[in-house]
């Protein structure tokens, strides 16, 4: 019986045209690509950790090359709109214990056509804080520097899984325009 089931998804996937979201983002943007992400100038420790995550992005989600910026085919212009850390829960003493990271960025692509996209995307994160320090009250509710550097990476992936999407959703788009 499972196997049938499998066999009728598959026929029905295939038969609908169905496309994966990396497969049509990788057809829009090409081999070679050059990202770029602004630095902020108030934390330019995330800047670089976010560029860090959207290059890793690129290489390992969409098994593409980066390239340098005379020799790329698309270009990604990546600037980070806002950081912040919202407090989610407390503990019995009133202090914190879990945050959410939010993360807004815009992506500025433009393609080889020379067409340009642009897409303003967020990524969230809950995290737990690192409590080490047990003798020390204040010590429940700082945010280490690793902790803070995860939470922003995670943030990072979804905001850059979220370009990705609405990426494909307009190559999509325009695919079905054009037929």
């Amino acid at each position: 019986m499972r196997f049938i089931a499998a066999v009728f998804i598959a026929v029905f996937l295939v038969g609908c045209g169905y496309k994966p979201v990396s497969k049509i983002t990788k057809d829009m943007i090409g081999d070679d690509i050059y990202v770029h992400v602004t630095i902020d100038r108030a934390d330019p420790k995330s800047s670089v950790w976010i560029a860090d995550s959207i290059k890793e992005g690129i290489v390992s989600r969409l098994n593409r090359k980066l390239s340098s910026d005379k020799n790329a085919k698309t270009k990604i212009i990546a600037s980070v709109k806002s950081v912040s850390l919202q407090a989610l829960l407390y503990d019995e003493d009133g202090y914190v214990s879990l945050y959410k990271a939010i993360l807004k960025m815009e992506f500025d692509t433009k393609f080889e056509n020379g067409k340009i996209y642009k897409s303003v995307t967020t990524g969230e994160y809950d995290f737990t804080i690192s409590q080490k320090i047990k003798d020390v009250r204040y010590a429940d509710s700082v945010i280490s520097e690793t902790d803070r550097y995860n939470a922003i990476k995670e943030a990072s992936k979804e905001a850059f899984d979220e370009y990705l999407a609405a990426l494909a959703v307009k190559g999509f788009k325009n695919v079905s325009n054009n037929h």
